[in-house]
């Protein structure tokens, strides 16, 4: 077959079986280096590490569908249970993977300065929807977006824009009521990662967008549509996300993007003509991108008694049109997958443990008749147990299974315990298991049973530092956690009021995480079941 190039017929005629098992078998020792070249890693550096396999390192079971990464994470953790370090190849790319609450405290807050950057899963050039976000930038830009940012989600701002997730809310509750009393059953059972992740994108619409939408009873809504196919993480998305961890380099000069010009154009053209719109007509609406309006004019500041992040060496900086779109999509991305999960597991958390259900009804009970039948914002910040619930579930039932850091200047970790002294290189990266942490003995008692009380004002404090970490920790936590949790917690109140949570013969008995799909959710579904509340007295 390559006999019209010059010379290779007669070559390829004369070549005998020995010269095609030496070519093969050349090839293959080569495939075989180059798969396997960065294994020596943490030998020659005096480091424990999980035995890697060529091309997938680490990530085998997750490569090949066979485990979830929260999985592995947890698996890899408890392999190493003495270990306050050791590393770990996330494919061929060698990473650090720290445990131990004194390490994790010294690369996220005290040496943040050597640990600035996540690691870059794709670059601005192929997919500017993603790499223009506070995800994705690093350095300097970083320090300028957050600090840019910031102002729009303090507490404050939350109550700027409380009135528009209350409206979701009540808006999903009535829908809810209505579905049971159709329905005639009793319990009526559902799969509920579908039904928060429609409640979230509505919410995230109107307070992020500035649109209106009610995916409840218009399903096939566009901009419902778009974010579906945006936050997607099975198939071909995960084969792609994938292949950026594996292959960075491939994929950038290949050019294969996350979003189809498609998504690009919907996003940008959504935000674009709302600002245009907003403009030329004088309209001011309370919701986030009023916010990052005013954050382009340089107009967003904090308010006296707001939290202040002092992030040393920040700039603000004016917003571009790309940035605000960037920094909207990542905030729906977040939103839409990551909070519709953690709602999901409230769900089943609340079928689970009736006990618990009923305290918080009273709860919620007592929280709207205090105001006039109604929720305001300062009523859900005073509601103590409903923050312990959510906090116990973001615990058990962690949304993300582990952070990341990626090492922006050469930095040491000393010595600790059977762990020698180790250099992490510039570009190395950190991960930080999260998941396993909120499960791990040692820092919490009985960690496999669900109890919201281990986070009540008495035992809060004996909470090891380190050791809970749901939306991220040090100068890159996350910044849209106050919304998040004001979002659950709304829901919850404006269901709880009228809905009781049943377990039904499809609710999982414990949770077994899909393989296939990289949010973390339940196999087979979040299925419980919902009735009426009895009337109150």
């Amino acid at each position: 077959m390559l006999e019209w190039i010059p010379g290779v017929g007669s070559v390829v005629a004369r070549a005998t079986w020995v010269d095609w098992t030496v070519l093969v078998g050349g090839l293959g020792a080569l495939l075989y280096w180059l798969s396997t070249w960065t294994h020596d890693h943490f030998r020659r550096r005096g480091m424990p590490y999980a035995r890697p396999l060529p091309l997938v390192g680490s990530m085998g079971p997750v490569a090949l569908g066979r485990k979830s990464l929260f999985d592995l994470m947890l698996h890899i953790y408890n392999e190493f249970e003495d270990q306050p370090a050791f590393g770990f190849f996330q494919f061929m790319r060698p990473g650090l993977f720290i445990k131990d609450p004194e390490l994790i405290k010294l690369v996220a807050v005290k040496y943040f300065e050597h640990f600035t950057d996540h690691q870059e899963i794709v670059s601005e050039k192929v997919e500017p929807l993603f790499g223009r976000s506070l995800l994705a930038l690093k350095g300097q830009e970083w320090q300028d977006m957050r600090a840019t940012l910031s102002p729009a989600f303090t507490s404050s701002k939350m109550r700027f824009i409380f009135k528009l997730i209350d409206s979701c809310g009540a808006q999903m509750a009535t829908f809810l009521e209505k579905k049971i009393e159709t329905s005639g059953a009793t319990p009526y059972e559902m799969d509920m990662k579908d039904f928060f992740t429609r409640f979230a994108s509505d919410v995230i619409a109107t307070s992020a967008f500035g649109i209106e939408c009610d995916s409840m009873r218009q399903p096939d809504n566009e901009f419902y549509r778009m974010g579906r196919t945006l936050t997607n993480t099975k198939g071909v998305r995960t084969l792609i996300f994938l292949g950026y961890m594996f292959l960075p380099k491939l994929m950038e000069t290949l050019r294969i993007p996350f979003n189809s010009p498609q998504i690009r154009t919907f996003y940008h053209s959504l935000i674009h003509d709302t600002i245009k719109e907003r403009q030329q007509k004088g309209i001011f609406r309370p919701d986030m991108l009023q916010l990052l309006m005013q954050a382009r004019e340089g107009q967003l500041k904090a308010e006296a008694g707001d939290e202040q992040e002092n992030i040393s060496g920040a700039k603000l900086r004016k917003l571009t049109d790309q940035d605000m779109t960037s920094q909207a999509v990542i905030f729906f991305f977040a939103g839409f997958e990551t909070v519709s999960t953690a709602m999901s597991y409230c769900a089943y958390a609340l079928a689970r443990h009736p006990e618990v259900q009923q305290r918080l009804q009273r709860e919620v009970d007592e929280t709207f008749e205090k105001n006039g039948g109604k929720l305001t914002y300062e009523a859900v910040q005073e509601a103590k147990y409903l923050d312990m619930f959510i906090s116990e579930v973001m615990r058990l039932y962690s949304a993300v299974p582990s952070l990341d850091r990626k090492c922006t200047k050469d930095f040491t970790i000393p010595a600790h315990g059977n762990v020698p002294a180790y250099t992490v290189r510039k570009g190395d990266s950190i991960w930080i298991p999260v998941i396993a942490l909120h499960k791990d003995p040692k820092y919490w008692d009985d960690p496999e049973t669900f109890n919201p009380e281990r986070f009540s004002e008495e035992n809060k404090p004996k909470i090891k530092p380190f050791t809970y970490m749901p939306f991220g920790v040090g100068p890159r936590i996350c910044i849209g956690f106050r919304f998040a949790l004001l979002e659950a917690k709304v829901a919850l109140a404006h269901i709880l009021r009228h809905l009781t949570f049943r377990e039904t013969a499809k609710t999982p008995k414990e949770v077994v995480y899909s393989p296939t799909d990289l949010s973390g959710v339940i196999k087979g579904g979040f299925w419980v079941g919902l009735a009426p509340r009895a009337p109150r007295q």
